[in-house]
C-alpha cells in the first residue's frame, strides 16, 4: 500500500487519500491487538497475585498447625561461634540455662534483708505458707491414725467435741515429761520444729536467701521462724487438729510402761520450737560448710538426693513446696536430669571444632 501512494504525480493526492483510507483499517487492527495484549497481561498479573496470596495463606496456616517439635527443627538457631581469643568459660556462659526467676527472688530477698525496698514487696507469703503447713499437719495426723490403733479408737468412737474439751482440760502443764520414748521427745519433736521453721523461712522474703551469717537480718529471720514454730507446736498439742482432738491425748489416764500417765507434759511445747531452732541453725552450718562442697563433685540427681540426708528437715520442707530436696533459695543447684541436652550443647560449643551447630535450637530451662 505504500507503493501505491508514490506511483504517480497526477494521482498523488487521490492515491494519498486512498492510502490513508487503506491504512486506517490496518492501524485499527494493530491497536486492537495491542489493547488485547495489554488487557491479557493485566489479567495474568492479577491472577498471579491472587494465586500467590492464597498460597501464602495456605503456607501460614500449615505453619501454625505444626507441632512445637516440628517448628523447633524448622527454625534452627545458629550456634554461637566463639573467637579463638575468647576464654572457654565465657564461651559456655552464653549458653548456660537461665535461672533468672530464682535470681530475681534472691535479689528481692537480699534487698528486703537490707531494708532497701518497700514493706509491701517484703510481705510474708501467707497463702503458700499456710498451704505447706497444712500439708505437714495432714502428714503427721495421717501417720498417727495409720500406725496407732488407740488413736483411731479414741477419735472415731464417742462424742468427739466433748472428748476434745476433756483432753485439753486434762493437759498436764505442771509436769515436764510426757512419758514418751526419749527419741520421740528429743529427736522427733526438734525435727518437727525445724520443718515448721523452714516453711516460714521459705515464705519470708526477708530471710529466704540468707545463709549462716552473724548479722541482724539473719538472726531476726530465725527468731521470727522460732515464733512460727512455737505457735505450730501449741496447735499440735492443743489445737483443733492436734493430738488432743485426734486421739484425745490427755483425756484419760492409762497404764503404760509400768506407770500411770495421760501422755501429756510441757516437754513437747518447749523442745519442739527451741530444739527445732537449734536443729535449723545446725543444718545451716552443715549446708554452708559441707553440702556446698559436695554439690560441686557431681550433678547426679541420686547423689544430690543422698547428700540431703545431711539436711533432712530442709529437704523435706522443699518437697512440701513441690521442689527438689536439693533446691536452695540462696544459690542455684542444678542436676544433670534438668540440664539434659543443653549440657551436651554447652560442651560442644566450648570445643574448638565448633561442631555444635547441629545441636543448636531453643534452650532447655533448668
Amino acid at each position: 500500500m505504500s507503493v501505491l501512494c508514490v506511483s504517480s504525480d497526477d494521482h498523488e493526492v487521490v492515491r494519498s487519500s486512498l492510502c490513508v483510507r487503506l491504512e486506517t483499517p490496518s492501524l485499527a487492527r494493530r491497536r486492537w491487538r495491542t489493547s488485547c495484549f495489554g488487557f491479557f497481561c493485566l489479567v495474568s498479573c492479577w491472577l498471579g497475585n491472587s494465586a500467590a496470596q492464597s498460597s501464602a495463606t495456605r503456607l501460614d496456616r500449615s505453619i501454625n498447625q505444626q507441632t512445637p517439635l516440628e517448628r523447633r527443627f524448622r527454625d534452627r538457631v545458629p550456634a554461637y561461634a566463639p573467637t579463638p581469643s575468647e576464654p572457654i568459660e565465657q564461651r559456655t556462659k552464653r549458653n548456660r540455662p537461665s535461672t533468672a526467676p530464682q535470681f530475681d527472688d534472691f535479689q528481692i530477698s537480699q534487698k528486703c534483708a537490707e531494708g532497701l525496698v518497700d514493706q509491701k514487696t517484703c510481705t510474708f507469703h501467707w497463702r503458700p505458707a499456710l498451704s505447706e503447713l497444712s500439708e505437714f499437719l495432714a502428714i503427721e495426723t495421717g501417720w498417727n491414725l495409720a500406725t496407732n490403733y488407740w488413736v483411731r479408737e479414741a477419735t472415731f468412737h464417742g462424742p468427739w467435741l466433748n472428748d476434745y474439751f476433756n483432753a485439753v482440760s486434762g493437759f498436764s502443764f505442771s509436769r515436764w515429761d510426757d512419758d514418751n520414748p526419749w527419741y520421740d521427745d528429743y529427736v522427733g519433736h526438734p525435727m518437727m520444729g525445724a520443718v515448721a521453721m523452714d516453711i516460714y523461712i521459705h515464705n519470708d522474703p526477708r530471710g529466704k536467701s540468707l545463709e549462716l551469717q552473724n548479722t541482724k537480718a539473719y538472726w531476726h529471720s530465725r527468731l521470727r521462724a522460732l515464733l512460727w514454730s512455737t505457735l505450730y507446736s501449741a496447735q499440735w498439742k492443743l489445737g483443733p487438729i492436734s493430738e488432743a482432738s485426734i486421739g484425745n491425748t490427755g483425756g484419760a489416764v492409762i497404764y503404760d510402761h509400768d506407770k500411770w500417765t495421760n501422755g501429756t507434759g510441757t516437754v513437747g511445747l518447749v523442745v519442739t520450737p527451741v530444739g527445732g531452732w537449734a536443729w535449723n541453725v545446725a543444718e545451716d552450718i552443715v549446708d554452708q560448710r559441707l553440702i556446698v562442697r559436695l554439690e560441686k563433685k557431681s550433678q547426679n540427681p541420686l547423689f544430690l538426693f543422698t547428700i540431703q540426708f545431711l539436711n533432712p528437715c530442709r529437704g523435706f520442707s522443699n518437697l512440701l513446696r513441690f521442689k527438689a530436696p536439693w533446691y536452695r533459695d540462696s544459690r542455684p543447684v542444678r542436676s544433670t536430669r534438668r540440664i539434659g541436652i543443653k549440657q551436651r550443647n554447652d560442651e560442644l560449643v566450648a570445643s574448638p571444632t565448633g561442631s555444635a551447630s547441629i545441636f543448636a535450637g531453643p534452650s532447655i530451662k533448668p
